[in-house]
């Protein structure tokens, strides 16, 4: 129900402003996008439950949003999200460079990877969603925090600051709600995290 009413919420948005298209990654292939879209876009597992692979590289350009559903993963290691990423299901982003020009919105069981990249606006992290990070030199609230795994138990928000693993700076509000999680790790972990290849992010 939270999926349906916060897609209806941003569609009414978009409505106020523009028409509103989507363009449907749903056929269990792979494709990449370094070129611009002025749509917004979906990507789905296909009707033989196929997960479809979305790369959004330099020069790549997506205007609107983009939403993530069922096994189906988004990679984006350069080019531009103009509003915002949304994770839903047992989905997976990673987040390795470009540009989120408004929030990452994490819901259902869906896992999100950050190495590097930029979000201008903040992290909403609902459901049973995880978001791993992994840099150097993290705060929460201007004190320095520990590697590890922190829920609503520990922040339900604040301001999350660092420098990732490719040295872009992060400075993020978040926000972290049910049984949502952030994981916070050192820069080694990404080649152990990256090497694990089909083991996390079922790329094979």
């Amino acid at each position: 129900m939270s999926k349906i009413i916060t897609i209806i919420m941003v569609t009414v948005v978009c409505l106020g402003t523009a028409e509103v298209n989507a363009l449907i990654f749903n056929d269990g292939g792979v494709h990449t996008i370094d070129y611009q879209l002025d749509d917004n876009v979906w990507v789905e597992d296909s009707p033989l439950d196929d997960f479809t692979t979305l790369n959004i590289v330099d020069d790549g350009i997506i205007r609107d949003w983009v939403n993530v559903f069922d096994y189906s993963q988004v990679n984006m290691s350069g080019g531009s999200i103009g509003f915002a990423l949304f994770t839903w299901d047992n989905s997976q982003a990673i987040i390795t460079g470009g540009s989120i020009a408004n929030d990452l919105n994490t819901f259902d069981n869906s896992e999100v990877f950050i190495f590097g990249g930029t979000i201008d606006a903040g992290l909403n992290i609902q459901g049973n969603s995880q978001v791993t990070i992994a840099g150097t030199n993290f705060a929460i609230d201007g004190f320095a925090v520990g590697y590890g795994t922190y829920t609503a138990s520990d922040y339900t928000s604040g301001i999350l600051t660092g420098i990732l693993t490719n040295g872009d700076p992060m400075n993020n509000n978040f926000g972290i709600a049910n049984d949502a999680r952030i994981t916070l790790v050192p820069e080694p972990a990404t080649l152990l995290i990256l090497g694990a290849g089909c083991l996390i992010f079922r790329t094979c």
